[in-house]
Protein backbone atom coordinates (compact mmCIF):
# COMPACT_ATOMS: atom_id res chain seq x y z
CA UNK A 1 0.00 0.00 0.00
CA UNK A 2 2.66 2.65 0.59
CA UNK A 3 3.98 1.81 -2.46
CA UNK A 4 1.30 2.61 -4.37
CA UNK A 5 0.45 6.07 -2.05
CA UNK A 6 4.16 6.59 -3.23
CA UNK A 7 3.69 6.03 -6.94
CA UNK A 8 0.61 8.06 -6.63
CA UNK A 9 2.28 11.16 -5.05
CA UNK A 10 5.48 10.97 -7.30
CA UNK A 11 2.69 11.46 -10.51
CA UNK A 12 0.44 13.92 -8.83
CA UNK A 13 3.86 15.91 -8.26
CA UNK A 14 4.93 16.02 -11.57
CA UNK A 15 4.12 17.72 -14.59
CA UNK A 16 4.73 16.35 -18.16
CA UNK A 17 7.33 18.62 -20.29
CA UNK A 18 4.23 19.68 -22.67
CA UNK A 19 2.35 21.57 -19.73
CA UNK A 20 5.36 23.39 -18.99
CA UNK A 21 6.46 26.98 -20.05
CA UNK A 22 6.67 30.13 -17.83
CA UNK A 23 4.06 32.35 -17.04
CA UNK A 24 4.19 36.21 -16.25
CA UNK A 25 3.40 36.42 -12.57
CA UNK A 26 2.38 39.85 -11.47
CA UNK A 27 5.66 41.49 -9.92
CA UNK A 28 4.41 40.37 -6.17
CA UNK A 29 6.70 40.32 -3.57
CA UNK A 30 7.19 36.76 -1.78
CA UNK A 31 7.49 36.70 1.79
CA UNK A 32 9.15 33.57 1.96
CA UNK A 33 12.35 34.67 -0.28
CA UNK A 34 12.86 37.72 2.25
CA UNK A 35 14.16 34.95 5.58
CA UNK A 36 15.10 31.61 5.34
CA UNK A 37 18.10 29.92 4.16
CA UNK A 38 16.44 30.67 0.09
CA UNK A 39 17.17 34.62 1.38
CA UNK A 40 20.66 34.04 2.79
CA UNK A 41 21.44 32.53 -0.58
CA UNK A 42 19.83 35.38 -2.53
CA UNK A 43 21.84 37.84 -0.31
CA UNK A 44 24.97 36.78 -2.46
CA UNK A 45 22.96 37.95 -5.38
CA UNK A 46 21.38 41.14 -4.56
CA UNK A 47 19.92 43.57 -6.99
CA UNK A 48 19.94 40.58 -9.75
CA UNK A 49 17.61 38.37 -11.32
CA UNK A 50 17.25 34.98 -9.62
CA UNK A 51 15.96 31.59 -11.40
CA UNK A 52 14.91 29.18 -8.40
CA UNK A 53 14.27 25.52 -9.53
CA UNK A 54 12.20 23.30 -7.19
CA UNK A 55 12.96 19.98 -8.20
CA UNK A 56 13.18 16.41 -6.72
CA UNK A 57 15.96 13.77 -7.51
CA UNK A 58 13.10 10.83 -7.97
CA UNK A 59 11.03 13.23 -9.91
CA UNK A 60 12.06 12.00 -14.39
CA UNK A 61 11.32 15.22 -15.34
CA UNK A 62 13.17 17.37 -13.01
CA UNK A 63 16.25 15.10 -13.59
CA UNK A 64 15.46 15.71 -17.83
CA UNK A 65 15.82 19.47 -17.32
CA UNK A 66 18.26 20.01 -14.80
CA UNK A 67 20.97 19.87 -17.99
CA UNK A 68 19.53 22.52 -19.90
CA UNK A 69 18.84 24.57 -16.65
CA UNK A 70 22.87 24.31 -16.19
CA UNK A 71 23.24 25.42 -19.90
CA UNK A 72 20.94 28.43 -19.18
CA UNK A 73 22.88 29.40 -16.07
CA UNK A 74 26.22 29.44 -18.16
CA UNK A 75 24.73 31.30 -20.54
CA UNK A 76 23.47 33.71 -18.86
CA UNK A 77 25.87 34.29 -15.96
CA UNK A 78 27.75 37.51 -17.86
CA UNK A 79 23.88 39.39 -17.90
CA UNK A 80 23.67 38.83 -14.26
CA UNK A 81 21.22 35.84 -14.09
CA UNK A 82 21.74 33.37 -10.95
CA UNK A 83 20.10 29.92 -10.78
CA UNK A 84 19.44 28.17 -7.44
CA UNK A 85 18.37 24.97 -6.78
CA UNK A 86 16.12 23.67 -4.25
CA UNK A 87 15.90 19.78 -4.03
CA UNK A 88 12.14 19.15 -2.59
CA UNK A 89 11.30 16.20 -0.21
CA UNK A 90 14.38 14.45 -1.04
CA UNK A 91 17.08 13.06 0.62
CA UNK A 92 20.54 15.40 0.72
CA UNK A 93 22.60 12.77 -0.13
CA UNK A 94 20.15 11.59 -2.83
CA UNK A 95 20.09 14.91 -4.17
CA UNK A 96 24.00 15.39 -3.98
CA UNK A 97 24.64 12.56 -6.08
CA UNK A 98 22.11 12.79 -8.93
CA UNK A 99 23.87 16.80 -9.72
CA UNK A 100 27.36 15.50 -9.23
CA UNK A 101 26.50 12.04 -11.24
CA UNK A 102 25.09 14.03 -14.15
CA UNK A 103 28.01 16.81 -13.73
CA UNK A 104 25.23 19.96 -12.96
CA UNK A 105 27.40 22.26 -10.57
CA UNK A 106 24.15 24.70 -10.02
CA UNK A 107 23.73 25.86 -5.69
CA UNK A 108 21.33 23.42 -4.05
CA UNK A 109 19.35 24.16 -0.98
CA UNK A 110 17.20 21.40 0.86
CA UNK A 111 13.90 21.43 1.58
CA UNK A 112 13.38 18.14 2.96
CA UNK A 113 10.21 18.92 4.83
CA UNK A 114 9.01 21.08 2.19
CA UNK A 115 8.32 24.01 4.25
CA UNK A 116 9.62 26.60 1.38
CA UNK A 117 8.21 25.22 -1.56
CA UNK A 118 4.70 25.17 0.45
CA UNK A 119 5.41 28.88 1.47
CA UNK A 120 5.84 29.76 -2.40
CA UNK A 121 3.08 28.45 -3.36
CA UNK A 122 4.98 25.32 -5.12
CA UNK A 123 2.45 22.32 -5.90
CA UNK A 124 3.84 20.49 -8.41
CA UNK A 125 7.18 19.23 -9.24
CA UNK A 126 9.54 21.22 -11.50
CA UNK A 127 8.43 24.21 -10.73
CA UNK A 128 10.82 27.36 -11.71
CA UNK A 129 10.33 30.65 -9.97
CA UNK A 130 11.85 33.87 -11.96
CA UNK A 131 13.09 36.40 -9.61
CA UNK A 132 13.78 39.98 -10.71
CA UNK A 133 16.31 42.23 -8.67
CA UNK A 134 14.15 43.18 -5.78
CA UNK A 135 13.16 39.66 -5.29
CA UNK A 136 9.48 40.27 -6.63
CA UNK A 137 8.18 36.84 -8.55
CA UNK A 138 7.95 37.79 -12.02
CA UNK A 139 7.19 34.43 -13.75
CA UNK A 140 6.16 30.97 -12.74
CA UNK A 141 6.91 27.88 -15.06
CA UNK A 142 4.96 24.92 -13.65
CA UNK A 143 6.85 21.42 -15.64
CA UNK A 144 9.68 20.60 -17.00
CA UNK A 145 11.08 23.83 -19.83
CA UNK A 146 13.41 23.34 -22.24
CA UNK A 147 16.13 25.81 -21.20
CA UNK A 148 17.75 25.71 -24.50
CA UNK A 149 14.73 27.09 -26.78
CA UNK A 150 15.07 30.50 -28.00
CA UNK A 151 11.72 31.52 -26.76
CA UNK A 152 12.77 30.95 -23.47
CA UNK A 153 15.79 33.17 -23.48
CA UNK A 154 14.00 36.17 -25.16
CA UNK A 155 10.65 35.78 -22.93
CA UNK A 156 13.66 36.09 -20.22
CA UNK A 157 14.75 38.72 -20.97
CA UNK A 158 11.53 40.44 -21.44
CA UNK A 159 10.88 39.82 -18.62
CA UNK A 160 14.01 41.31 -16.35
CA UNK A 161 14.27 44.41 -18.58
Amino acid sequence: MRFLVAILLALALTVPAAAAGLVADPARPAAAVRDGKLAEALAQREGSPVIVNFWASWCEPCRAEMPSLQRLAERWRGRGLSVLTVAVGDRPEQAERFLWESGVVLPLLHDPDQALAHSLSVRALPTTLVLDGNRRIVARGRGAIDWDDAAVDRQLQNLLK
